[in-house]
């Protein structure tokens, strides 16, 4: 089993996953303002072929002591065979973003940290990005354990504010790259360790959504193509499903290296 399932699935629903569009094929209504997210605490299970719940997942937004800065978290952790085969994994991401005055959130500091026994050793790799918007560069800096093993500065593209996969994920979900109707492609600028490259995102027409069967008719269906070697899948596709109260409750990975397609679907709350 490879070790990337859980962050392929959780990192998937979270560059795609805006609020889905009404009924009448238009976001317009559902936008909500960076108070209403606030507080959110989604969790997923991660599935795959007959194997259930190889993984699960946590995803937060909460506010910080600075006005108008926000933090958001995303954990992902294996369980049972797959945390025994993985060596007891555990991978975190952390983003703190600026409210701007246009509404539109900016990344101050990105992290992404991998905690996982080998060997009988614990080992932790951590990577920080920051972003200077003023500057037009964003600095990379990479540690095993304390130590530093690298340091890079990156130009930010003319005409372009790249943003960190969670801060993209709740510009969508603020309304700032525009209303999402069906039929309509987005390209939002990012970075990732490939460099300056967009997530595409497709919303599926009616008729689109109906041809897969994993999900439901109803709600909202998007499609999300990524550099393959982000996630390590043949095809770079992915398929998120949103439920009519906008909440991102499904996910397919398609053609993942060694797996073929995997699966996520949020976990309810007990009454």
């Amino acid at each position: 089993m490879r070790r990337v399932t859980v962050w392929v699935i959780l990192l998937a629903l979270l560059m795609v996953a805006p609020l889905p569009a009404a009924e009448t094929g238009s976001d317009a209504a559902v936008v909500q303002p960076i108070q209403a997210l606030t507080g959110e605490d989604y969790r997923y299970r991660i599935d795959f072929l007959f194997f259930n719940h190889l993984a699960e997942g946590t995803l937060r937004l909460l506010p910080t002591e600075q006005p108008s800065v926000y933090r958001a978290e995303l954990i992902g952790r294996t369980l049972g065979i797959a945390s025994w085969l993985a060596g007891d994994r555990t991978q975190t991401y952390r983003s703190t973003m600026q409210l701007m005055p246009n509404g539109v959130l900016r990344s101050l500091q990105h992290t992404s940290h991998i905690r996982k026994r080998r060997w009988g050793h614990w080992q932790n790799r951590t990577k920080i990005r920051r972003f200077d918007y003023q500057a037009r560069e964003i600095f990379e800096q990479k540690l095993n354990g304390a130590v530093v093993m690298s340091e890079s500065v990156h130009k930010m593209p003319p005409g372009q504010d790249p943003v960190d996969i969670l801060t993209a994920f709740y510009n969508l979900r603020l309304g700032a790259y525009g209303e999402l109707r069906r039929g309509q492609t987005l390209l939002i600028p990012t970075y990732s360790g490939k460099g300056f490259v967009p997530i595409e995102v497709v919303v599926m027409t009616e008729r689109d959504q109906d041809a897969h069967g994993f999900f439901p008719n109803h709600g909202l269906l998007l499609e999300a193509s990524i550099d393959p070697e982000v996630f390590d899948t043949n095809s770079g596709h992915l398929y998120i499903w949103f439920d009519r109260q906008g909440i991102p409750d499904r996910g397919v990975i398609e053609d993942l290296i060694g797996l073929g397609d995997v699966r996520g679907t949020r976990e309810r709350k007990a009454p």
